[in-house]
């Protein structure tokens, strides 16, 4: 039997096999590849039982839902300048071991230290590294250096390119749920990476938002939504294709709940689930797959990097005293104790309201009691910026857990039209929010240990990371 097709139906069928022919092909230009890329992956996943990280929680795991990865691209420019883009599947990295893991890659493949970037992506269902022991210290650091040496050894003649597309719905600001919850800098940056023929060999997506789907309640090791998002785009493209993600600026950014609740434990009706994490992970790969195609790629693009180290000013101040911060805190624990006599008659989610009163009242005190025992305190000296330019885009580095606003407002003062952010790389840790938010309060600004003034001192330091690489 012979079907035929209107002339609609037929005009949409090539253009769909175009759309599937470009992201294998790819669309580049014609020069022969100068550069050379390189691409590797290995498996950083800790011994079942080792602790958890995120959430505060004193739990360890009991399984595997998913293996954690150590990711990397070597990119090495025509005039022998290397440069290496590495993200760790893991809630966050001390400087000492990233100090590590850098000169150990400069060992085995010559690259400068200072031109290696490493980012987390923040993953709360990955292990505690400071309770891990030293087996599996060794074994992070061997597998991470692994993956860029591997990308180093296996560097090919090829092309790169970069884009972005919009992800609205992944990631919402939990500091303004009651008020729709918009995320500030929706923007994904995307690498795409091709072979001298023009044919897709990898791709990177860059995006600011907690993977942090599953809560307290889950013992399994995972990489949160970035795994179902890396699955769903190579399903689409290729299972050879390497695909990574690059954490962005995502101190208030989650996939649809308040910190505060978050940390009480409340019963979010299955946002808190494999599920949710898959639907989330899932609004990504549609936005990624369908940006491919109008990304030019290039043989020859200038490669430049840039590195600053910045002082980031303490906290010199708070709101109220130690003293009456610990009369908020009792008051809220005896309410709390009170409305827990009441919960069958006032139900869960008023109840949750009293526990977020404790909760915050109790971040109040500890930060308080800071203020109080550090009257000039020192600032913490030397974090470090670093920038990489790829063509006409530019990737600056932040520190930290910093609001996304910051990376919006770094991105509008940026000379290039193309700028991006690689969160959660300097090796230190602790919120960053907005001066503003230092005036509402809230989780992050409660607790943070840091001054409104490092919003400023971040902005000004990735801008001159840019100007370096003008």
């Amino acid at each position: 039997m012979i079907t035929y097709l209107s002339k609609g139906c037929y005009t949409a069928v090539l253009l769909s096999v175009l759309v599937i022919v470009l992201i294998y092909v790819g669309c580049s230009t014609t020069e022969e590849p100068v550069i050379k890329v390189g691409l590797g992956e290995t498996i950083i996943t800790p011994p079942v039982g080792t602790p958890m990280a995120g959430y505060g929680r004193a739990s360890v795991s009991t399984g595997v839902h998913d293996d954690m990865y150590a990711r990397s691209i070597v990119i090495e420019g025509g005039d022998g300048s290397s440069a290496v883009l590495m993200t760790l599947g893991i809630i966050n990295l001390s400087k000492r071991i990233a100090d590590r893991i850098r000169t150990e890659i400069n060992t085995q493949t010559g690259i400068p230290v200072d031109n290696i970037i490493i980012s987390c992506t923040h993953t709360h269902s990955g292990p505690e590294i400071s309770g891990a022991g030293k087996e599996y210290e060794k074994l992070l650091i061997d597998r991470s250096v692994e993956s860029a040496v591997t990308a180093w050894n296996t560097r090919f003649q090829g092309r790169i390119g970069t884009g972005s597309a919009v992800c609205l719905e992944l990631g919402k600001n939990d500091r303004r749920m009651e008020y729709g919850g918009i995320h500030p800098d929706p923007e994904v940056g995307i690498i795409k990476i091709e072979d001298a023929h023009g044919k897709l060999k990898g791709i990177a997506f860059n995006y600011g938002c907690h993977p942090s789907t599953l809560d307290l309640h889950n013992f399994l090791f995972t990489e949160d939504w970035p795994y179902y998002s890396i699955k769903g785009i190579k399903e689409e493209v290729g299972q050879d294709v390497w695909v990574a993600y690059f954490q962005s600026a995502q101190g208030d950014s989650k996939v649809g709940y308040t910190a505060e609740l978050s940390a009480v434990g409340a019963d979010m009706q299955g946002i808190r689930s494999f599920e949710y994490a898959e639907h989330k992970g899932n609004m990504m790969v549609e936005e990624v797959v369908e940006a491919l195609p109008a990304i030019t790629t290039s043989g020859n693009p200038l490669i430049k990097t840039a590195i600053g180290y910045y002082d980031y000013p303490r906290r010199e101040s708070y709101p109220i005293t130690a003293k009456e911060a610990e009369k908020q805190l009792k008051a809220a624990q005896e309410k709390l104790a009170e409305m827990e006599k009441k919960a069958d008659s006032i139900g869960k989610r008023v109840l949750n309201r009293y526990k977020v009163d404790e909760f915050l009242a109790d971040l109040t005190l500890g930060c308080a009691r800071w203020v109080e025992r550090n009257p000039d305190p020192e600032p913490l000296r030397d974090v470090l910026h670093q920038g990489i330019r790829i063509g006409d885009a530019v990737f600056v580095t932040f520190p930290c857990e910093v609001f996304t606003e910051i990376g919006l407002k770094v991105k509008e003062q940026s000379q290039f039209e193309k700028t991006f952010v690689i969160g959660l790389t300097s090796g230190h840790g602790g919120y960053i929010p907005t001066a503003a938010e230092y005036l509402e309060g809230g989780y992050a600004a409660v607790m943070t240990t840091y001054s409104p003034k490092c919003e400023q001192v971040c902005i000004d330091a990735s801008l001159e990371m840019i100007g370096k690489m003008k």
